[in-house]
Parts: structure tokens; sequence; C-alpha cells
């Protein structure tokens, strides 16, 4: 008798722990993804911020973002002459 308690018991155990493990990956999975958008967000802003005070430090055109030249050692937008 005690051996089929025990044998029920880690069946709904581990029925249980599946359970909790189906619900929560979602939920675990979508707080990975906010944490890293918003990493994301954060970084662009602070290279935004850097990049339009002119803060952006460089020695080449190379270290610089698309769209910015490094004159004087800090990155510039890149201005277009028209003729």
């Amino acid at each position: 008798m005690r051996t089929t308690i025990k044998k029920v018991g880690k069946r709904a155990g581990v029925l249980l722990l599946a359970l909790l493990v189906g619900i929560s990956s979602p939920l675990l999975i979508l707080a990975a993804a906010i944490t890293a958008f918003r990493q994301s967000y954060v970084e662009w802003r602070i290279l935004r911020g850097g990049l339009l005070a002119g803060n952006l430090a460089c020695s080449l055109d190379s270290d610089c973002p698309p769209g910015y030249q490094c004159i004087d050692g800090k990155c510039l937008p890149v201005t277009r002459s028209r003729r």
C-alpha cells in the first residue's frame, strides 16, 4: 500500500513540475525579451546623446557609426554639399 502511494505521489510531483515548467517558460522568455529590448534602447539613447553632443571620440572613420565621419577626433554627421 505504501509503495502505491509513493508511486502516485512521484507521478503527481512530476506532472505538477512539468505543468509548472510549461506555464512559466513563456513568461520567462517574455521577461528575457523585454530585458533585451530595454538594454538595446538604453544603449541606443546613450550613443545617440553622445553623437548629438559631438562627444563621441574616434581616430578613424570606421570608429563612427554609419552617417558620421571622424573629423578632428570627433564623430560628426556627414554633410553633403550641393552644387
